[in-house]
């Protein structure tokens, strides 16, 4: 585990400096300039500014920003970080790029028997990844074998609110009990001190405490299962309600098809829907957390794990001996979590034998301009299989209660010429 690394690889020291000066401005008299000039991002402007948080004015410290590499995490790390909504991220492709060498992280403190059988276990399911590849099946369908102790790395940028937040919740909330969550928000409020020294323990003083999510202590072996989607709570009557909202901002003559693509469609923004969204794998929960305007609900990664449940490519269901690895693999997982458990391995550190096409349900509420867009990419013929069979299912629930609103809403060419280019289906919806 000693190999994950969280790197502040570009941080603005001059931010500081405009920190302050937002600090300043609704309390001085002054310009916007004449402040930022008096600020020398010293140890005067850092007092100002710990005094402001302090106070709960805490978007202040928003105009300071930070790129982070996350160097040879695990995918559970990755998958923990990148709930974060008020930040940017980049992912390597696990669709497109090949894991096979990729290698995975191992948690520290285990016993000899506790890490020959999980060292045992991840090589036999690489093993089993390169197989299925071997045997014809695509990247983007072999990777549900690989484990959430893969090596993952991405980039992540936020401003220093949001980046306060998630060291907090590494170091003294959700993440605490993982190990390796711990030691890399360990590494990041070392950056960050040297920057704000002080800052975030008092935070931490206040920092709210939230309930533990319950950690699985049983781990069974599933079945290959197909995902759905159930509409939780559909707004009623949008389109009326659509219709007395443009007249409100002066467009009565604007209609539905004409709002939906209208360049600033603020009215959607007022309609909301919630799902859950049953039975989709690991892999597919990053497309719906990327979306950053979503609200989202996710189980812990244990409890697909101890589920069992998992995605069954049609790739690999035309190839017999490809089928045959890839349920083996399901089934020497849970039975080796089994072992891991028997032999003390912790709850948490049982996480990462969840494999990437375990299954888990999450719920997930959407505003309608943020619907529009997400059905725009994930109901189009390049997105990944998985979340596209689930997108047109959700856009089917939709389509029954507002077919007004739902008939005019799709993929990208649904509005227009396809924006994939040289990567176009060539099969443009009417």
């Amino acid at each position: 585990m000693n190999q994950s690394k969280a790197i502040i690889v570009v941080e603005n020291r001059e931010a500081l400096r405009v920190a302050a000066s937002a600090a300043r401005i609704s309390t001085q008299q002054g310009t916007a300039m004449e402040l930022f000039e008096s600020s020398a991002g010293d140890a005067r402007d850092l007092k100002l500014i710990g005094k402001v948080l302090s106070s709960g004015h805490k978007s202040v410290i928003e105009h300071q920003t930070f790129s982070i590499a996350f160097n040879d995490v695990s995918v559970l790390v990755e998958q923990f970080v990148i709930e974060s909504r008020l930040a940017s991220f980049t992912v390597k492709s696990r669709r497109y790029v090949d894991f096979a060498g990729a290698g995975f992280v191992a948690p520290d403190g285990m016993n000899e028997a506790q890490r020959a059988l999980y060292d045992g276990t991840m090589r036999a399911r690489f093993a089993d990844y390169e197989r299925l590849m071997a045997l014809g099946v695509p990247k983007e369908d072999a990777r549900f074998l690989l484990p959430y102790c893969l090596r993952s790395n991405f980039y992540m940028t936020l401003n220093a609110r949001e980046l306060i937040g998630l060291i907090c919740a590494m170091l003294y909330g959700r993440g605490k009990g993982f190990a390796e969550i711990e030691s890399l928000g360990t590494q990041l409020k070392a950056q960050f001190d040297a920057l704000y020294p002080g800052v975030i323990d008092k935070e931490a003083a206040r920092y709210p405490r939230c309930a533990p999510m319950a950690l699985p202590e049983t781990v069974c072996a599933g079945e290959a299962r197909v995902g759905d989607a159930e509409l939780l709570n559909a707004f009623d009557d949008a389109s009326g309600f659509l219709k007395k909202m443009c007249a409100f901002t002066g467009r009565p003559d604007l209609d539905i098809p004409a709002l939906l693509t209208d360049a600033r469609p603020r009215e959607l923004e007022l309609v909301n829907y919630t799902f859950r969204v049953k039975r989709v794998s690991l892999a597919c929960v990053t497309h719906f957390t990327r979306h950053r305007m979503v609200s989202l609900l996710v189980p812990p990664v244990a409890r697909a794990l101890a589920g069992g449940d998992y995605v069954l490519p049609e790739t690999v269901k035309a190839i017999p001996e490809a089928e045959a690895v890839y349920r083996h693999a399901f089934a020497d997982q849970a039975e080796a979590a089994v072992q891991a458990r028997g032999l003390g391995l912790s709850v948490e550190d049982m996480s990462y034998f969840a494999l990437s096409g375990h299954q888990i349900d999450l719920v997930l509420g959407m505003n309608l301009r943020q619907i529009v867009h997400f059905m725009r990419l994930r109901t189009c013929n390049r997105a990944q299989w998985e979340i596209r069979g689930v997108a047109w299912k959700m856009l089917k629930l939709l389509n029954d209660v507002e077919p007004e609103i739902f008939a005019n809403v799709g993929p990208s060419c649904a509005y227009g010429p396809c924006p994939e280019g040289r990567m176009s289906c060539g099969r443009p919806v009417s």
